[in-house]
C-alpha cells in the first residue's frame, strides 16, 4: 500500500494506556506513524520508548461531548483516533461530523456500540438474530433470582451488564454464587452501586472450547479479515481475560462464520472487533459470549500472525482503501506473561498439569507485554507482579497463627 506524503505524516492519537493501548502504539510506530496518548495516566505505556503525552491529557470517558470539547482546544491540525477500550470507543463513536472531519475514525455507529458494551442490550440482540447462546436471565433486584430454579443457579454464573464498571467495583469479571442467598446479597450489593446483573448459564468444557475471532470491517461493510485463536489459559481460573492463546484455521469455526457476518450486517458494523465463542459438546454449537467493538489485548500477537488490525483502522479513517488480509499463520503463539505463569503456577501449585503447552508458547509465541526494542513496559510489570506478590505472602506471614 502507497499513502501519499501528506497521508504517510497524518499522527494518530491513542485513546487507551495498557497492553492494547501499548501494542497500538509499537505497531504505529513500527509503520512509521507518529503516535500520541492522550490518556492522563502513569500506566506502563508511559514507559514505552515511543511514548508521547499529546499537548493536553484526558481522563478515560466515555462521554462524546467532553472528549469533543479536548479534540477541539488541540493546537494538532488533524489526526487519526485509535480507541482501545470500551469507554473511548463509545465517546469516540458518538463524535458529531464537524469533529470527526478533523479527528478521522473507523468505529461502529454508537448504537452499535453500546449494545455490545451493555451486555442485557447483546442478549436481546443475539436472541433477534436467532444466534446461539447460553441462557441468561437478567435480574435488575434480587428478588428477581426467583425466577430461576436451584438448577440454573448452581450451574451458573453473576454477568455484568456493563463490565467496566463491574470491574472497577468488585475487581472481576464475574461472580460464582455458592447459594441462593449469596447470590442475593451479591445482586443486592451490585444493585446498590447502580448495576444490572445477569444470571448465566455456564458452559461446560475447559479453556480450550474456547475461541476467539478478531476482524475488521471496512466502511463499506466488507470484512477485509478475520483470524481466529483458541484459548490456552486463563487467570484467574474460570472467569478472567486470556492469558495465553494460539491460532488456528478459520475452517475449525466455520461454523461461526455465517453467524459472525449476520450479526455484523444487522448493526451496520464498522472497525475492528474482536467475539469470543465456547463450543458446547452437549449440543455441538458453538455459543456466542460476547463482541468487543474495538482493538483487544492481543492486537499485536494477531498482527505478528498477519492481521495488522491498527493498519486497517489507520487506512479506513481516512478512507483509504483497505486491502484485504492475505492468509494468516496459524499454529503461532501469543501470551500475556504475567497472568500466564500465574495461571501455570496456579495449576503446578496444586498439583495439576497446567491446561494447554508451556515451554512452546514461552520460547517461540509473542509476548504481548515484553519486547526486546521496547523492553521496560515488560520490566516495570513484572517488577510491580513480584513486588506486590512478595506483599500479600509478607502478610500472610504476619496474620498466620503462632
Amino acid at each position: 500500500m502507497t499513502l501519499t506524503q501528506s497521508t504517510t505524516r497524518l499522527p494518530s492519537l491513542i485513546l487507551g494506556t495498557h497492553v492494547t493501548a501499548l501494542g497500538v502504539l509499537r505497531l504505529l510506530e513500527e509503520r512509521g506513524i507518529q503516535s500520541y496518548v492522550v490518556d492522563e495516566t502513569s500506566d506502563i505505556i508511559v514507559r514505552s520508548r515511543w511514548y508521547r503525552p499529546a499537548e493536553r491529557t484526558l481522563v478515560e470517558t466515555s462521554n462524546s461531548d467532553e472528549l469533543a470539547g479536548f479534540l477541539e482546544s488541540l493546537a494538532l491540525p488533524r489526526a487519526t483516533l485509535m480507541p482501545c477500550s470500551d469507554r473511548w470507543t463509545s465517546a469516540v463513536a458518538g463524535l458529531p461530523p464537524s469533529i470527526r472531519g478533523r479527528f478521522p475514525a473507523s468505529v461502529p455507529p454508537w448504537d452499535a456500540v453500546e449494545q455490545f458494551v451493555d451486555k442485557s442490550r447483546f442478549r436481546t440482540l443475539i436472541d433477534r438474530l436467532e444466534i446461539p447462546h447460553p441462557r441468561t436471565l437478567v435480574l435488575n433486584a434480587p428478588e428477581d433470582l426467583g425466577h430461576a430454579t436451584d438448577a440454573e443457579l448452581t450451574n451458573g454464573f453473576l454477568k455484568p451488564t456493563d463490565s467496566a464498571a463491574y470491574h472497577r467495583l468488585f475487581n472481576k469479571k464475574g461472580f460464582f454464587p455458592r447459594s441462593r442467598r449469596a447470590a442475593g446479597l451479591h445482586v443486592e450489593q451490585a444493585s446498590t452501586a447502580g448495576l444490572t446483573l445477569m444470571l448465566q448459564e455456564w458452559i461446560p468444557g475447559n479453556f480450550s472450547k474456547t475461541v476467539l475471532i478478531d476482524g475488521f470491517v471496512d466502511r463499506e461493510g466488507t470484512i477485509k479479515g478475520m483470524l481466529a485463536r483458541r484459548r490456552l489459559r486463563i487467570d484467574p481460573p474460570k472467569i478472567a481475560n486470556t492469558a495465553s492463546s494460539v491460532t488456528i484455521p478459520l475452517e475449525d469455526v466455520a461454523e461461526t462464520m455465517d453467524r459472525i457476518r449476520k450479526l455484523l450486517a444487522a448493526v451496520e458494523y464498522r472497525g475492528p472487533f474482536n467475539l469470543e465463542f465456547k463450543f458446547d459438546q452437549r449440543d455441538g454449537q458453538f455459543k456466542i459470549i460476547e463482541l468487543n467493538p474495538r482493538l483487544a489485548w492481543y492486537v499485536a500477537h494477531i498482527a505478528r500472525a498477519g492481521l495488522d488490525l491498527p493498519w486497517m483502522v489507520y487506512l479506513d479513517a481516512q478512507e483509504l482503501p483497505v486491502p484485504t488480509a492475505a492468509p494468516y499463520r496459524a499454529g503461532r503463539y501469543g501470551l500475556y506473561g504475567i497472568p500466564d505463569a500465574s495461571a501455570i503456577l496456579r495449576a503446578w501449585g496444586s498439583r495439576r498439569r497446567p491446561e494447554g503447552p508451556v515451554l512452546r508458547p514461552w520460547l517461540i509465541g509473542d509476548h504481548i507485554l515484553f519486547w526486546w526494542r521496547d523492553p521496560l513496559p515488560g520490566v516495570i510489570e513484572a517488577w510491580r507482579s513480584i513486588r506486590r506478590r512478595m506483599r500479600q505472602a509478607v502478610g500472610k506471614l504476619r496474620s498466620s497463627p503462632r
